[in-house]
């Protein structure tokens, strides 16, 4: 017999003298036990029903709070993207202010921003340039396109109207318009120094009339010295130019700009760049014709 106090064995326990003390002793010892055991037994019993059900309630809980917080990113990358939309809309329409004097269509910026993002879309589908070339690229260079001639707020109408070429000190001041660009920016930039929005929007506006062979402005700049950015915005800028009607010039076919770009490929252009928009013509037919209707 296991009392609990002791072991005994069924012969020993026999041989103690009926209802002595130690006999009773030994008998209430072994009930006290059993009657122990079973209300162990019922209270590890409750307490594991219980834990189940805590634990059921915290899964139940801790699921509820992981919706919420999915529910709760929801709103916070719907707010995000709604303060960039609004962002956005403000700087689109200070830089049409600027554009719209001489784009006689008004959607110049619209449709830079879209050729530039197919070439870093391509760029990126190819592999190249990609140590500079990643996924948020394209978006980055499509937003900051925009800033790409903000500085001509600062050229008078006199020179960025006229209808005929420019003399030697008007163009002077007209190449003045990528540094005060760049100047507006800059103040920008050194609040957000990290910001790749804003870097690819200060490259694009000091650096986009430079060209491959060294031969633009404002610095001088050639071949991969010209940020990517820079270069990209350059052949969008000038493809949408040639398509366009200015006011010193007719509009020209896809054909006819395609030729003069492919004669600038390795001169004025980044050659890379260059075939990503003649091996891609109807991508760049399809966004000049939707955006200029």
């Amino acid at each position: 017999m296991n009392t609990g106090r002791g072991h005994l064995s069924t012969l020993e326990f026999k041989q103690i003298e009926p209802y002595s003390d130690e006999y009773l002793k030994m008998l209430f010892d072994y009930y006290a036990d059993q009657t122990d055991n079973k209300i162990q037994n019922e209270l590890v019993s409750e307490l594991m029903i219980r834990y189940a059900d805590v634990s059921k309630q915290l899964e139940e809980k801790n699921l509820l709070l992981k919706k919420h917080n999915e529910n709760l990113e929801e709103l916070v990358q719907e707010k995000v993207k709604e303060i960039s939309a609004s962002q956005m809309a403000t700087i689109h329409a200070l830089v049409k202010s600027a554009e719209s004097r001489d784009d006689d269509t008004g959607a110049h910026i619209e449709r830079t921003s879209d050729f530039c993002k197919i070439i870093a879309d391509k760029l990126y589908e190819s592999n190249t340039y990609s140590a500079i070339v990643d996924a948020a690229y394209s978006e980055n260079i499509s937003k900051a396109s925009p800033l790409h001639d903000i500085g001509k707020v600062g050229i008078k109408d006199a020179i960025l109207l006229k209808p005929g070429k420019l003399t030697d000190e008007e163009f002077a001041i007209m190449k003045t318009h990528v540094n005060i660009g760049y100047e507006t920016l800059s103040s920008v930039g050194l609040l957000y120094p990290e910001n790749n929005f804003i870097k690819i929007g200060l490259e694009i506006a000091r650096y986009h009339h430079e060209k491959w062979d060294g031969s633009g402005y404002v610095i001088g700049l050639s071949g991969e010295d010209i940020p990517l950015s820079a270069r990209i915005m350059a052949l969008s800028d000038v493809y949408d130019a040639l398509r366009s009607r200015r006011v010193y010039k007719e509009p020209f076919s896809h054909e006819r700009t395609s030729e003069i770009i492919a004669e600038g490929r390795g001169k004025h252009f980044d050659p890379v760049l260059v075939d990503i928009l003649l091996n891609n013509a109807q991508m760049f037919i399809d966004v000049y014709n939707r955006l200029s209707a």
